[in-house]
């Protein structure tokens, strides 16, 4: 039996996300949980000017420069990787 096909934005999110794990301390795995939050916070008191997708890559892009409200909100896997950094 065939494997299903994943959906194209899945592709295009594990690509985009890989990418910013290459240039920062964060894994994959950190970041694709910071998305699924940032999901979430959309679901719950969003915006609705823009996409749940542009909202979670924000608050990923927050997370990972630092600025922002994002790494405040995400601490405990910002705290978790500084004790335990990825190895590259």
């Amino acid at each position: 039996m065939p494997k299903p096909k994943r959906k194209k934005s899945a592709d295009s999110l594990t690509k985009t996300l890989t990418e910013k794990a290459k240039k920062s301390i964060y894994t994959v795995g950190d970041l694709r949980k910071v998305h699924k939050r940032g999901i979430a916070a959309y679901i719950s008191s969003g915006s609705r000017n823009v996409s749940s997708g542009a909202w979670a890559m924000g608050r990923v892009n927050s997370f990972v420069s630092g600025k922002g409200g994002a790494r405040k909100a995400d601490n405990d896997i910002h705290a978790a990787r500084k004790k335990s950094p990825k190895k590259r």
